[in-house]
């Protein structure tokens, strides 16, 4: 663990709000959307998409200084702090939002970093140490937790009122002893990934889904969870590893049943499944896996898979995966299967908005295969409702207080080098080559509501 904390300075608010943006013409590659024609598409204020029963259409984007976002991973909504977290290697850093207002704050910095710069490797090679940031996720103290590369934690201040805010307060190790031989130039552990927070016991899980082994050669070896304290100084408490998965992926906390949910995806090797996509159950008192939920992909949507990566968790304890290339919701007390979901891909990360009953994927469209789309799922009825355009956006997040949706859009190298087109979400209002946020909520009369299997928009 490294003791110095690091100050990272304040950055300018120079980005521009989403009452400031206005939507250019459409472009033709994105028809299919008609929430893209409607109005000026600007956030004048934060009433407008508050009601919970209208279709979700496209509201504005938000711009973020600094490097194009041709590099990112995992979003989070915190309601505390009323802020959007985004992992941006691009800027070595956690974007913040303020998702009440819509604009853009601040960033953590000082994180690995990835595309364009060559990630800090800090031993061993980029390949073996991983870029970051990866995961984020915030606890009520306003205490902000991100998995970096080089397998570490770093543990940041995000409590505009602290006189820490912005600054990493602490970095951990998640290091263990077959993939790290603790120098300079033979840590081979991967980085950090994706991160939940048990509330009630104050844990940290964290996933080190491509560990590699330390002795000569570097074969994979077996993906593994730590468990960290989240009160200072913070101690790791222990690691699980998982025999023969195929990586790690999010961590979910399940508040009913005081677990956590790990996604763990299996293998396919020959066209055969030799390990199936699994849910496992995880007991941080006694750090171990109590039962594991087994996901046969064949028998929920006749592929051969093994995939599985984001989760959440909706109503009466159903959770939505994203698992063998679809949306699946599965009772999180049985693991037993209540809706495929077809009409849209699964996506990475996946959303649950209490504010209004909405299970958000990131994914393709099955009408549309070429074109990214933000699907909406009725969390009570686990029924598809529609599907929103949004290209290169990705890993959905929501604010319940106002009913907004973010999405990060990402684009390619290509594009921030100008070499090629930018038809991304970001382009309908003006802003090209950097990437953006793209900010959705419910539109519509009062009273007014989405119908079930509204379709494409």
């Amino acid at each position: 663990m490294k003791s110095a904390a690091r100050v990272v300075p304040l950055l300018v608010m120079t980005a521009l709000g989403c009452e400031l943006q206005k939507a250019a013409a459409p472009s033709p590659t994105l028809a299919l959307d008609a929430s893209t024609t409607s109005g000026t598409g600007s956030c004048p204020n934060s009433e407008r998409g508050r009601n919970p029963n209208g279709p979700v259409s496209l509201l504005c984007v938000i711009s973020v200084p600094g490097n194009p976002i041709a590099s990112s991973d995992i979003a989070w909504v915190d309601r505390g702090t009323e802020r959007y977290y985004i992992a941006d290697r691009s800027n070595s850093g956690v974007d913040i939002v303020d998702a009440e207002r819509s604009v853009y704050v601040g960033r953590v910095g000082g994180m690995v970093g990835g595309f364009p710069k060559t990630p800090t490797t800090g031993g061993g090679t980029a390949t073996t140490n991983g870029a970051g940031p990866n995961g984020v996720v915030v606890t009520p103290e306003g205490i902000m937790w991100a998995g970096d590369g080089n397998s570490t934690v770093q543990v940041a201040d995000v409590d505009p009122d602290s006189p820490n805010y912005l600054k990493i307060i602490g970095s951990v190790s998640t290091a263990a002893a077959a993939c790290d031989g603790g120098t300079a130039t033979t840590h081979y552990c991967g980085r950090a990934d994706e991160i939940g927070y048990d509330p009630i016991h104050h844990v940290i899980l964290i996933a080190n889904p491509s560990p590699l082994s330390v002795a000569a050669g570097h074969a994979g070896i077996d993906p593994y969870a730590t468990l960290i304290s989240a009160k200072p100084p913070y101690a790791v408490l222990g690691q699980i590893s998982f025999a023969g998965a195929g990586g790690l992926e999010q961590p979910l906390w399940n508040p009913e049943l005081r677990r956590f949910f790990l996604t763990v995806p299996g293998v396919v090797a020959g066209g055969a499944v030799v390990k199936p996509a699994a849910i496992a159950v995880i007991n941080t008192e006694t750090r171990s896996v109590e039962k594991t939920y087994q996901l046969d992909c064949h028998a929920l949507n006749g592929t051969v898979g093994a995939s599985i990566t984001g989760i959440a968790l909706g109503e009466d304890q159903h959770i939505l995966v994203s698992a063998c290339g679809n949306p699946i919701i599965l009772h999180a007390g049985t693991g037993a299967p209540i809706s495929v979901i077809s009409q849209v891909g699964g996506g990475d990360e996946v959303w649950f908005n209490p504010g209004d009953g909405r299970f958000y994927v990131t994914a393709a469209a099955t009408a549309a295969p070429s074109l990214q789309a933000l699907g909406v799922i009725n969390g009570e009825t686990s029924a598809w409702l529609q599907n929103i355009t949004d290209i290169r956006g990705k890993n959905p997040a929501a604010f319940p207080e106002n009913n907004r949706i973010f999405t990060v859009v990402q684009i390619t190298a290509a594009i921030a080098a100008g070499t090629a087109t930018d038809s991304s979400t970001c382009s309908l209002f003006g802003v090209k080559g950097t990437g953006c946020v793209a900010v959705y909520g419910h539109s519509g009369r009062a009273g007014e509501r989405d119908g079930e299997g509204e379709g494409e928009r």
